[in-house]
């Protein structure tokens, strides 16, 4: 079973974005791993089990009672959670972990405020792992995904990575999207070429058939992710590490916090 793994710094946003994972995880009926970046006295595995209806656990298993989501039906899918205490763990250690357990995602939560998480550089995990890192804002209300987008320059489009997003977008039937940017110094894409090359790029390789193109030629990235998120209305934004809009989005590295302007949850691939 594919596995998503949660970073826990016993944070009220590691929380929130474990929270998250466990929709995530009903969804794509896979397993969860909390790695702890704080000591634990053990290590143990931990299934939600059925009462009554509703769903219970042993009341000594805080952490893991903190993830169950009174409002949202696990009757189908009930995601094992198991826990890990990663707290001696450098970036090269854990992101051995990964590669070795066949994580599908990286799951941690970011404050809206510079918030010390110790040791742990998570950008330098995701430069040494093959899958992506879901970054949850602390402040963002948990929502069923409706949409999603992966930003990037439509000539350098990386089907993988829409494959990728296509298996989230078919377990929840929500809208999958590219938003065309081009990269600096390249020339904007006329709209009819634009279209054709999403055609024969995407759209013919791939099943999933609820999938839009966008191409937007706002030069101001700020603008353009303005619109991206709350004039599209997308759920998750979604591009690749280190390449094209990245550092003009985040910067050269991750910081404790996500810029301002991204406000819904941000994926991105590590290659």
């Amino acid at each position: 079973m594919k596995t998503i793994l949660v970073i826990n710094d016993d944070s009220h946003q590691a929380e929130h974005a474990a929270k998250f994972a466990v929709k995530i995880a009903h969804m794509m009926q896979t397993a969860i791993i909390l790695a702890n970046t704080v000591p634990v006295k053990k290590i143990t595995e931990r299934v939600l089990v059925g009462l009554d209806g509703g769903y219970t656990i042993d009341q000594e298993d805080k952490a893991v009672k903190q993830l169950i989501i009174n409002d949202y039906d696990l009757k189908s899918f009930q995601p094992p959670i198991s826990e890990v205490d990663i707290s001696a763990l450098n970036a090269t250690d854990l992101a051995q972990m990964i590669r070795k357990n066949d994580i599908l995602m990286v799951v941690k939560g970011m404050p809206d405020t510079s918030y010390s998480t110790g040791k742990l550089n998570i950008h330098a995990v995701l430069n040494k792992v093959q899958c992506p890192l879901l970054l949850v804002p602390e402040t963002w209300k948990i929502k069923k995904i409706e949409r999603l987008v992966y930003i990037a320059d439509l000539r350098f489009c990386r089907t993988l990575m829409v494959k990728y997003l296509a298996s989230i977008a078919k377990t929840c039937n929500a809208a999958l999207s590219v938003a065309h940017l081009s990269a600096k110094g390249i020339p904007d894409m006329e709209e009819n070429y634009a279209n054709s090359v999403f055609k024969e790029q995407v759209v013919d390789k791939l099943e999933y058939k609820n999938l839009y193109f966008n191409n937007i030629k706002e030069k101001d990235l700020k603008k353009a992710l303005d619109v991206i998120i709350h004039g599209l209305h997308n759920d998750i934004l979604a591009f690749v590490n280190h390449r094209f809009h990245f550092t003009e989005i985040l910067g050269r590295y991750l910081t404790d916090v996500l810029p301002e302007n991204i406000t819904v949850p941000l994926l991105i691939f590590p290659y």
